[in-house]
């Protein structure tokens, strides 16, 4: 019987039976995988505290004939215990693991995936909440620009994405790639200049520098940018996100 023994992050967890969960993960050698944890619920289980979304960990997981693991074993390496201290950090982390279950591919490691991940957590977890939805905090768009870098889809920011034009740029197109100029406007949506280049700001920029370089009034435009590169290339929609 083969199995894993890494770090990981937790992802979500289901609840399976009475005792049971199902655990989604993501690890630096192993990418995103499941795993179940039986006896997890159970008052006098040793895991449960240490599964919960968001907590950096050791596991241990045996793999059977099946695609689902069975956790073994688990330490916690980084809690991430003050998202649980604040509402607004917690609903923010949970949009950054949801990026990740839904826009990253399973079992294809990516280990600067993972370690973003843990930045971005650990950035969240002290972060002070700010007025507005925390879906639209700097951090949690910063994660999600840098998640279209890591995978190949950023669009094109600094030129037309059609004609090559250097500008006015005015509107933007997923399918297109990028920004569209005045003459070519017609094939995306409006989009101002501030969202531009706050997306730019957030791609350049460490994360710890997200709520410097994405002003409040560029945050919606900005989310509505990674959105519909999602949708585009991905087909994914997030739950978290404002509709499409």
């Amino acid at each position: 019987m083969a199995s894993i023994d890494t770090e990981a992050i937790v992802l979500r967890t289901i609840r399976f039976s009475e005792a049971d969960v199902v655990l989604a993960f993501y690890s630096p050698d192993q990418g995103r995988f499941s795993a179940i944890a039986k006896g997890a619920r159970k008052s006098g289980s040793k895991l449960g505290g240490r599964l919960q979304p968001g907590v950096w960990i050791h596991v241990g997981v045996a793999r059977g004939r099946g695609d689902l693991g069975t956790v073994r074993s688990a330490s916690t390496i980084q809690a991430h215990a003050g998202l649980w201290q604040e509402g607004y950090r917690l609903r923010a982390a949970g949009s950054v693991l949801e990026t990740v279950l839904r826009s990253v591919p399973e079992h294809e490691a990516m280990p600067e995936i993972f370690y973003l991940l843990a930045r971005t957590l650990g950035l969240l977890a002290v972060a002070v909440p700010l007025p507005g939805p925390p879906r639209l905090d700097p951090v949690v768009l910063g994660f999600q620009a840098k998640i279209l870098v890591v995978s190949g889809l950023l669009p094109r920011l600094a030129s037309c994405a059609s004609c090559g034009s250097p500008g006015p740029l005015v509107a933007f197109s997923a399918h297109a790639g990028g920004m569209l100029c005045d003459s070519c406007a017609s094939a995306g949506e409006p989009l101002d200049g501030a969202a531009r280049n706050a997306f730019a700001g957030l791609v350049g920029h460490p994360l710890a520098d997200a709520r410097e370089v994405c002003p409040p009034g560029a945050r919606v435009g900005v989310e509505r940018m990674i959105g519909l590169v999602l949708k585009e290339h991905l087909g994914v929609t997030l739950r978290s996100a404002m509709p499409l």
